[in-house]
């Protein structure tokens, strides 16, 4: 039996996710990423499901510079659509302001240090959508008065997935949280 066929350990799961979050952080890897391959490390019986993982990575994550995005940003609609989407570097706190303007924010591609994001949702007479990769954790507490909120359920998501925590007040404007494949 070589080397590749042994059965893969919790330990050997874990590491490769630590490694998957620093490469995210690093910015190699954007948030769908990070969530489909963490999601297959978790489901990994061999170290052969393991080594491609992380093949196309770095041996060591020698990064010295800062972290991408440390800082809050903001994205504000007034009287005039707005859309966040692509590969770009997203906030670890985030605002989302929305006043009779809808906000599209689309996090498929969206590269989150440490693999973890804040978006705090003020809406007034706009509508909010916020669309997601599958296997990430969402947590929402959205406050809406004479508005609907949807949040669907992320399907399958493993231990220790990235997480975005997803909060805020909505007067008269729905807000649409949803997990899509690019």
């Amino acid at each position: 039996m070589s080397e590749l066929e042994k059965r893969a350990s919790d330990a050997e799961r874990e590491q490769a996710v630590v490694r998957l979050r620093e490469a995210s952080t690093d910015g190699r890897l954007t948030l769908e990423e990070l969530a489909e391959r963490t999601a297959l490390a978790y489901r990994a019986r061999t170290q052969a499901d393991l080594e491609p993982l992380t093949a196309d990575l770095p041996a060591v994550a020698a990064s010295t510079a800062q972290p991408l995005a440390s800082r809050r940003r903001w994205l504000i609609g007034l009287f005039a659509p707005v859309t966040r989407s692509g590969r770009r570097a997203f906030a670890e706190r985030n605002v989302v302001l929305s006043i009779f303007a809808p906000a599209r924010l689309d996090l498929r591609q969206a590269q989150i240090s440490g693999g973890e994001a804040t978006i705090t949702v003020f809406s007034l007479f706009a509508p909010v959508f916020v669309t997601l990769p599958e296997h990430v954790d969402v947590e929402s507490s959205i406050v809406a008065l004479l508005a609907p909120v949807q949040d669907r359920a992320p399907g399958d998501v493993p231990p220790n997935a990235p997480r975005v925590r997803i909060r805020g007040v909505s007067f008269c404007g729905p807000v649409f949280v949803q997990s899509s494949r690019s």
